[in-house]
């Protein structure tokens, strides 16, 4: 009888090296599925991207109006009567505390996310001031605002309406 040792340990020494690399094949296909799988966590949805791009292109004017800063409540006040939701009470008295606490002749933005009609929009701000304590402010806005904006800049005693 002949007993044959050398094949099973011949097949011991192939079978060791296929099972590594078969377990390092396998442990990179998880380690890549994971990676891809933590990379698409902060990834928007289609419906997130159609609404950001609904928001970035809805219409929005531009009004220039020059006045006096006791004024700018009413004419703040004219906005929130326009605006939904976004631009109220206490972002008014921030408005008016940064434009009352800048110098002559700076520039200064400011910009608020509002809702007109159901459809978010921002509200932006662009404002600078002369040394006659004039203040020249930009708003661009939508258009039921800058709307109601010029209408009521004609009633503001020396306000001036720009383009």
């Amino acid at each position: 009888m002949v007993i044959r040792t050398h094949l099973p340990m011949t097949v011991g020494y192939f079978a060791m090296p296929v099972c590594v690399f078969l377990g390092l094949i396998l442990g990179c296909l998880l380690t890549w599925r994971y990676y891809r799988r933590h990379e698409r966590l902060g990834e928007a949805t289609s419906q997130e991207i159609l609404a950001e791009l609904k928001t970035a292109f809805v219409p929005r004017k531009t009004v220039e109006i020059r006045t006096q800063t006791e004024y700018l409540p009413f004419l703040f006040e004219c906005i929130i009567e326009n605006v939904d939701s976004g631009f109220g009470a206490k972002q008014v008295k921030m408005l008016l505390e940064r434009i009352q606490a800048h110098r002559p002749h700076d520039v200064r933005n400011a910009i608020f996310p509002i809702e007109v009609k159901g459809v978010s929009s921002d509200l932006d701000f662009q404002w600078s001031r002369d040394h006659q304590d004039r203040i020249q402010i930009f708003i661009l806005a939508d258009p039921k605002v800058t709307r109601a904006l010029k209408r009521h800049s004609r009633t503001i005693p020396s306000a001036a309406l720009g383009k």
